[in-house]
């Protein structure tokens, strides 16, 4: 059965990162996968729109989604993301779909160890912002008193945050501990450590110009909550041992 909506079934490009965040989202070799996949294609099928998904890496996508007419959504996003770039821009957001907890994760023995005062070097992938961070972190941020090393691999990331040469990789715990469960085999071997900074952020479909479309999928998710909650469990999600 068709989903009843403001917007007529239509086809919409859906403009994706291009990193591998996965059990959160992935795309690999052009291919969108996850629970964000499986979510926005429920809602597809339901209402009877087409997405085609397009990867772009993250700073792109923002400016592309901002600036050119050719992406309709952009996933994830979320209002404090960048906020710089939007300014003078309408900027719409669905309801969250997933709430994340993005943080510092560090080698086990450094757990409790670290202040703020005291880091020096974070590792995180190429387009990220540990926007959490208070001001006056920013700032040594912003002079390099704190360096912030960017890569384009999120297994790179791993990998050098897993040497212990850099204070913490800053990062989702959940895309963290699955990767060291199920891809290295490495449980453990980075610890999330709630005594720095971190933030618990929402995840939202946005879009400038389908408004009618954004409020089909909030509708969407109100009366599918049942759905959303397994394809969560599917993903892990709802393990706070991933938290």
């Amino acid at each position: 059965m068709a989903f009843i909506g403001t917007a007529a079934a239509s086809s919409f490009v859906v403009g994706v990162e291009e990193i591998d965040y996965y059990p959160l989202h992935s795309c690999i070799n052009g291919k969108f996968a996850g629970y964000g996949r499986d979510l926005l294609d429920a809602f597809a099928k339901q209402s009877g729109h087409s997405f085609t998904y397009t990867p772009l890496p993250v700073s792109r996508l923002f400016h592309t989604f901002l600036n050119d007419s050719s992406i309709d959504f952009k996933y994830p996003d979320n209002p404090h993301w960048q906020a710089d770039l939007k300014k003078g821009k309408s900027v719409l957001y669905s309801d969250p779909v997933v709430n994340v907890i993005e943080g510092l994760l560090v080698k086990p023995e450094k757990v409790d160890q670290l202040s703020p005062a005291s880091l020096k070097a974070i590792v995180t992938m190429r387009g990220f912002t540990p926007w959490p961070f208070e001001q006056a972190m920013r700032q040594k941020i912003n002079n390099g008193t704190i360096r912030v090393y960017q890569e384009d691999s999120f297994s790179k990331v791993i990998s050098l945050g897993m040497t212990g040469h850099y204070d913490a990789v800053y990062a989702s715990p959940i895309v963290i501990n699955y990767y060291l469960d199920e891809i290295v085999h490495k449980p453990g071997a980075l610890v999330f450590d709630r005594k720095l900074p971190f933030e618990s952020s929402d995840f939202s479909l946005s879009s400038i110009r389908q408004g009618d479309v954004i409020k089909q999928f909030n509708e969407f998710l109100a009366k599918n909550q049942s759905l959303v909650m397994e394809l969560k469990r599917k993903y892990r999600l709802t393990d706070k041992a991933a938290q």
